[in-house]
């Protein structure tokens, strides 16, 4: 998934909670900077600071890994 996918993902699931960017910041202990950075598919976030986002708006990771070359 590229970061531009996981923003609008990010946006409008949190839209769809009826929370404000600051909402999550303050319920997530993100800063509101890397939220807005995020949404706007910019930054490089942590696994970290996915999972705070993640669970605070009901969503989860799922990673697939696949061997490309021998």
């Amino acid at each position: 998934m590229k970061l531009d996918e996981l923003g609008l993902i990010l946006e409008q699931r949190r839209e769809k909670l009826q929370l404000r960017q600051a909402d999550l910041s303050e319920m997530s202990g993100v800063n509101v900077r890397t939220i807005i950075q995020l949404e706007k598919g910019q930054g490089n976030p942590s696994f970290i600071t996915l999972e705070k986002l993640l669970n605070i708006l009901g969503l989860e990771i799922g990673v697939e890994l696949k061997k490309t070359s021998e």
